[in-house]
């Protein structure tokens, strides 16, 4: 099934025109109108509504939408790194990115222009952002391939998919199949950042304490607010999240305490969009989704 994100500026208009143009996309909520199906996108889970099943031009798609403000902020602060977490993989670029463009004729749609400065930084922002959270769960040497399961790893840890129906060596696979591409991401980032050295198929990273605080400083938000919290369970006193990061700087347990915050908000957002998407399907298409997933898996062992 090929898997398309729908970005729009207005998911109110977006959903008013595609169930009148497109009204089989939707499952039963089409009847509570494109007011009820906004809200539910724009308020609940990680802000992005999946029609799937749909059949268009011979071949079976589902479709995401988000709106454009949703999605920078998935991308620079993973408040649910759903969508950021699938745009840290490069494999994923063949993703068809739109705008809603006049009527939608399943779908004609406007492919976003090179020239969106503000999403080009955000997906250079989120991508920094993987590589940071990456390095922090490695040691002082490591390969390329090392790093970029690391990076694959940040949004399927906690994803409650992974629990029911997903290949559990997709993420090697994702690598290996893609390493071309990865290389073309995530070199360029290491290249410019003084702490690393690249050493042939290697590369060494300083470990620092120094260096590691200046790494957890580079995390979004959405992590950083959940390391705060974390640390300040056990230790009351009222920080601000400097001291915060640089007490956990000087830890052992840097790389647990990150991938408990990601994982954390991975595991909430996945939650609470797996019961979204079910109910935006549809129970019929749910249970034939879900039995497809199955056998894939079963089918790969």
């Amino acid at each position: 099934m090929v898997d398309f994100i729908l970005v729009t500026r207005d998911p109110l208009e977006f959903h008013h025109k595609n169930i009148t143009i497109n009204r089989e996309h939707y499952s039963f909520l089409r009847y509570a109108g494109h007011k009820v199906i906004t809200n539910l996108q724009c308020n609940y889970a990680a802000r992005i509504y999946y029609n799937t099943l749909i059949k268009s031009n011979g071949r079976m798609i589902k479709y995401g939408v988000i709106s454009y403000e949703d999605l920078l902020t998935d991308l620079q602060d993973w408040s649910w790194m759903y969508v950021a977490g699938r745009l840290q993989k490069p494999v994923l670029e063949d993703w068809s990115w739109m705008y809603v463009a006049g009527r939608l004729q399943k779908p004609v749609l406007e492919v976003i222009k090179s020239q969106d400065e503000p999403l080009k930084s955000a997906l250079r922002i989120n991508r920094k952002s993987a590589l940071q959270a990456a390095l922090l769960q490695l040691p002082d040497t490591f390969t390329f391939e090392k790093l970029f399961q690391e990076i694959v790893q940040l949004s399927y840890s906690g994803d409650i998919r992974m629990k029911f129906g997903e290949d559990q060596n997709k993420i090697k696979k994702i690598v290996k199949g893609s390493m071309g591409k990865f290389m073309d991401t995530y070199h360029p980032l290491l290249a410019d950042d003084s702490r690393i050295r690249l050493d042939g198929p290697k590369i060494e990273q300083d470990n620092s304490t120094p260096a590691i605080y200046h790494r957890l400083n580079l995390l979004p938000y959405s992590v950083l607010d959940r390391l705060s919290q974390q640390y300040r369970i056990h230790d009351p006193k009222q920080r601000d999240i400097e001291e915060v990061l640089f007490s956990l700087a000087h830890r052992h347990d840097v790389p647990v305490q990150v991938a408990y915050s990601i994982r954390s908000i991975v595991s909430n957002s996945s939650g609470s969009q797996t019961y979204k998407n079910a109910l935006t399907a549809g129970i019929l298409k749910s249970i034939i989704y879900a039995l497809q997933k199955v056998k894939k898996r079963i089918s790969i062992r």
